[in-house]
């Protein structure tokens, strides 16, 4: 995260372009399976592998996770990382810039389109420590410091495959966000209505039957905080976690 004010101006415009996109969709169906396209390389890769470690896959597969969550996500891999697991350390704390104790409003979207905000998550030591230990694994740095040119490529390759494909593929953008966002900012909510604890923490993270399916698994949240490390996260019999499945059969068949 070099230039926090040029992520800023491209988030924004990839954003917009989503927005805007909606208008010219031309099957919602192409819309969904586009965004379980991305959702996989977000939640699945960007999260659950680069960000935790959660599951191993081989090294060339390892190459492609990078490029595929670059594409797929809001951030570069190495900002990915930094930010999700300062989020871990600080939780619900002040300094927490997801936490809707911080207002709701930042929770939900506007952390990731404040550049003091961005900026403050690499202030401390920690995230510091974790900056320099993520910018030397070659295969993130790689694909970090392209994330503007594979983006770039990635939208102009599927505009000349499929204008509808490219509706889709910006409109998925705008779905992830607020996915995230949701997850934010409402699974930290001890009042939202369908909010449930299995652990009692010291943050104020929750889990929610709706937002749980619809997360693909990334909606046991309580359960998530309690062992960061776990892929599996269903504890109760319909906390049901698609994410894991999808990272158990990588883990199974992209040994090369």
């Amino acid at each position: 995260m070099t230039n926090v004010k040029l992520y800023v101006v491209f988030s924004v415009v990839l954003t917009l372009l989503g927005i805007v996109s909606f208008w010219y969709l031309q099957s919602y169906w192409l819309l969904l399976g586009v965004w379980l396209f991305r959702t996989v390389g977000n939640g699945v890769v960007g999260h659950r592998y680069f960000a935790h470690n959660q599951f191993t896959v081989g090294p060339i597969s390892r190459k492609l996770f990078a490029y595929y969550t670059t594409m797929s996500s809001y951030s570069t891999p190495i900002y990915w990382i930094v930010q999700h697991l300062h989020h871990h350390r600080n939780s619900d704390s002040s300094t927490d810039v997801h936490s809707p104790r911080n207002g709701i409003m930042n929770s939900l979207l506007l952390w990731s389109f404040r550049p003091s905000m961005i900026t403050s998550v690499f202030s401390d030591r920690s995230s510091k420590i974790m900056l320099i230990k993520a910018s030397k694994d070659a295969d993130v740095l790689r694909a970090s410091r392209h994330f503007y040119l594979i983006n770039t490529i990635a939208y102009g390759v599927i505009f000349f495959i499929s204008v509808d494909l490219f509706f889709a593929w910006a409109a998925s953008y705008v779905i992830e966000l607020i996915k995230y966002g949701t997850i934010n900012a409402i699974l930290h909510l001890h009042k939202f209505p369908g909010n449930y604890r299995n652990h009692n923490l010291s943050d104020d993270s929750q889990n929610n039957l709706l937002i749980g399916f619809i997360s693909l698994g990334f909606g046991w949240h309580n359960n998530h905080h309690t062992d960061p490390k776990k892929l599996d996260l269903q504890e109760k019999w319909w906390e049901y976690d698609i994410e894991a499945q999808i990272g158990k059969i990588f883990s199974k068949i992209l040994r090369f």
